[in-house]
């Protein structure tokens, strides 16, 4: 295992020179401004420590998604290191649920899934489909960064809600600092919860440890491959199992492809794409 005070050298070596140029990576958030952040290196030493074994655990699931995700952030415009937005909020768990109701990669709550496109309804929630979610997260963010000009309010705005945040801004003076700055601003007082002032330093931590594994001894990860598959369209309820005998394959592998279907079938009223293994459409 890592110690702090090892990380804490690392984060000096990385950003320590005058340009603030990263020596072995670059990432498009910035993350060279406040990789010493107190905050950002308490959660280094946690990820690196107390939390090793989950951390590992995410890194190897990113091996599933990391492609989709990037590619779907950068052809929206939107910084392809985002993705450890995802890796804070679930650690690429699709099925997981919070205790405020928030479900998938991009753990959304019921109303803001719906807000951004996802339906959640009694037959599908495509808040657990990491791919609808992911372009809905994205059409979130996107809206977020244009409202407050910055990707570190954007991203704690994701956590808190936008108003929050803007009512942060308000009574604060924050005119002379650019947004990035404004939100550390804001996090040095109490008027974010907690969990607020703690997003976006974690989002720093995980982008640095995730981007450059080795480096801070997280070796031998069995990375999961990505997901591969052709699509049919159902017009009626259809069982998963049912699926899966026709296309030679399991139902666990069905209801991996597909976790969207929590009862098992597709919806009766609706058309709808169904994922299959690759070949057997």
């Amino acid at each position: 295992q890592v110690a702090p005070d090892v990380v804490r050298r690392e984060a000096a070596a990385l950003f320590g020179g005058p340009d603030g140029v990263a020596a072995s990576a670059t990432w498009d958030i910035d993350v060279a401004s406040y990789a010493q952040h107190q905050r950002v290196q308490y959660w280094m030493g946690y990820f690196t420590g107390r939390s090793r074994w989950h951390f590992e655990r995410y890194i190897e699931r990113a091996g599933r998604y990391d492609s989709m995700i990037r590619t779907r952030l950068g052809a929206a415009g939107l910084p392809q290191d985002m993705i450890y937005l995802a890796m804070i909020e679930s650690g690429f768990a699709q099925s997981i649920r919070s205790r405020a109701g928030a479900m998938g990669l991009w753990q959304f709550i019921p109303e803001t899934g719906r807000r951004y496109g996802l339906a959640v309804d009694s037959w599908v929630d495509e808040r657990r489909d990491p791919f609808l979610a992911t372009d809905a997260a994205i059409r979130f963010l996107s809206e977020l960064n244009h409202r407050f000009g910055s990707w570190y309010l954007a991203a704690a705005a994701y956590n808190s809600g936008p108003g929050k945040i803007q009512r942060g801004l308000a009574r604060g003076d924050y005119g002379a600092l650019n947004g990035n700055d404004a939100f550390f601003a804001m996090a040095d007082g109490t008027f974010l919860r907690r969990e607020t002032r703690d997003y976006v330093p974690k989002l720093i931590a995980a982008a640095l440890l995730a981007k450059e594994p080795t480096r801070y001894g997280f070796t031998g990860l069995d990375l999961w491959s990505p997901l591969v598959y052709d699509s049919i369209e159902t017009t009626y309820a259809v069982g998963l199992d049912v699926v899966a005998r026709l296309a030679g394959s399991s139902r666990a592998v069905m209801e991996e492809l597909n976790p969207q279907f929590f009862r098992g079938v597709t919806p009766p009223d609706r058309r709808y794409w169904v994922k299959v293994p690759r070949g057997t459409a």
